[in-house]
């Protein structure tokens, strides 16, 4: 807890702020109680309490961070947006300061943007090797489709970063298309839309594949044009990258379909997806095997898995006493081969494309994870939380 003598105000946000970095963080939460401030900071996806501002400091605070984030400290009724950058260890860090009126106060949420945590190799993000091989044959293609899917944080657009730096080279154009930019990536051309201005991602598109482009990144299939346009544009030559929202790869093919894209469109562009989340990996300084419960032998049995040793950790000075320490993917890729083309044009329902997926050798999303938690990566419980 910290009070108004204790520390200046400007010297506790900058603390908290290089702390927040030093840990990770993706986030930082100032929340407006009775008594005072909570602050708390988001890592590896998961919300830790780390500080108690007292009441006497707490309108400070907030205004210290509404002036360094260029928002006006006198309008607290509405909700407010905000950013600045800094230099900490030697590297630029951008922040994104949200305001929002509460009873006690103004909320603040502080995402923090640390471009070299960003830029990570494809080997990083979790991979096993033959799915690794998969996924870079169908990035080595010179057309094609392919899309990213999975809930908000599952760390889609990582994934994308990773596959741009796996493809750059000095002989491909690649542009991309965001909303908005959250990281800038040296050797690359990252426009942003801007829907107010009638600059939206089906129009930015358009413009985009005027500019040359070998390899097309677009944030997000939102909507029919946007998703027609980049289909076509997989057909005229170019390898075209992208997010959507499903729950899996295979309920990617009739998402397109509900859009109102053709089955022959589908057929003929797309060539993959990568359905994926994001699960915190255990401490490997403090993890230690152990026999599974009955409870967790019988949530394998439900699988057909018959794992004699589970993982967890009891936390150390590494991990903060957490138990975890970073994240890491859990994948699904579904290839688009012949005979599922063929099944395409005949407006198959969902059961028909998972079991063709299924024939062809995708393994899903629970299979990826169960052998993560096999070689102790993670535990069986983050792996339910995560996918089941």
């Amino acid at each position: 807890m910290v009070g108004n003598n204790q520390i200046s105000v400007v010297a506790l946000v900058d603390r908290i702020i290089r702390e927040a970095v030093r840990r990770g963080a993706s986030d930082i939460h100032l929340e407006p109680t009775e008594t005072g401030l909570r602050i708390r900071f988001r890592v590896d996806g998961a919300l830790q309490d780390h500080q108690f501002v007292e009441h006497a400091s707490m309108a400070q605070f907030i205004s210290r961070i509404k002036v360094i984030g260029h928002i006006d400290i006198a309008e607290n009724r509405i909700p407010h947006d905000g950013k600045f950058s800094l230099m900490l260890d030697n590297r630029s860090i951008d922040f994104r300061v949200s305001t929002f009126p509460t009873l006690y106060g103004e909320k603040v949420v502080i995402r923090i943007l640390d471009r070299s945590r960003t830029m990570i190799a494809l080997e990083s993000l979790g991979f096993f090797n033959s799915m690794m091989q998969q996924f870079k044959d169908l990035l080595c293609n010179p057309s094609g489709f392919f899309l990213v899917t999975g809930p908000t944080g599952s760390g889609k657009t990582t994934t994308l970063y990773a596959a741009l730096s796996h493809l750059h080279s000095p002989e491909k154009n690649i542009i991309t298309l965001e909303d908005p930019v959250e990281y800038h990536v040296t050797g690359i051309t990252q426009g942003h839309i801007h829907p107010a201005a009638g600059f939206s991602f089906g129009r930015g598109l358009r413009a985009l594949l005027r500019q040359d482009p070998d390899i097309v990144m677009v944030g997000e299939v939102r909507d029919h044009e946007t998703a027609n346009i980049a289909l076509e544009a997989a057909l005229t030559g170019h390898l075209v990258l992208s997010t959507i929202h499903t729950t899996d790869a295979p309920s990617v093919i009739i998402r397109l379909m509900d859009m109102g894209i053709e089955p022959f469109l589908i057929n003929a562009a797309l060539s993959g997806v990568l359905s994926q989340r994001l699960a915190r990996k255990l401490c490997q300084h403090c993890r230690y095997q152990r026999i599974p419960t009955d409870q967790e032998k019988f949530i394998l049995g439900k699988y057909q898995q018959e794992i004699v040793q589970v993982y967890e950790a009891k936390g150390c000075d590494r991990c903060y006493n957490l138990g975890y320490a970073g994240r890491v993917g859990i994948f699904e890729l579904l290839v688009v081969t012949p005979v599922l083309r063929d099944l395409i044009v005949q407006q198959p329902n969902i059961d028909q494309i998972q079991a063709q997926a299924r024939a062809d050798g995708m393994l899903s999303l629970i299979t990826d994870g169960l052998e993560k938690v096999k070689n102790g990566l993670i535990s069986l419980q983050e792996l339910i939380k995560v996918v089941a």
